[in-house]
């Protein structure tokens, strides 16, 4: 497989990974909007039309930065035998990288120190980066073993 497949493999892999992401934080969007405009039905779709377009602009770029700095130097540079022989251990590292980075950037440690710092911002982006990260992953190899069988 050329390069540029491989590039255009690991595009459609990474855009498949965030649709997955974003259906699947869904509920929560939902529930913060539900919690935040009380009763008033125009404002709870106004909020809802804003919170999910928010929430689609946010994992949008974060996923267009881990794009560029994780899932094209791995389509470019990784041998696609290499990683189709390690498929189990490329979705679980990605997973758990990708679980480590939200833990990071949202100091998730600080919930421990009682530092009035709520864990909802964190499962949210949490669970929108196993998602996302296990999806891609999966996808991709599933694209590169398809072309090698065919």
């Amino acid at each position: 497989m050329t390069r540029s497949r491989r590039w255009r493999k690991a595009i459609l892999a990474t855009l498949l990974g965030w649709a997955a992401g974003f259906v699947a934080t869904s509920p929560f969007q939902i529930v913060e909007v539900l919690r935040n405009s009380g009763p008033n039905f125009p404002l709870l779709v106004s909020a809802l039309g804003y919170g999910f377009a928010v929430w689609l602009l946010i994992t949008f770029v974060g996923v267009a930065i881990i794009w560029i700095c994780a899932v094209l130097p791995i389509a470019l540079f990784v041998p696609a035998h290499w990683l189709l022989e390690h498929r189990a251990w490329v979705i679980i590292a990605s997973m758990g990288l990708s679980l480590l980075l939200v833990g990071y950037k949202v100091h998730v440690w600080t919930h421990f120190y009682h530092d009035g710092v709520g864990l909802m911002n964190f499962w949210i982006y949490a669970c929108f980066a196993v998602v996302f990260s296990g999806v891609t992953a999966y996808c991709y190899l599933r694209f590169l073993r398809r072309e090698q069988t065919a």
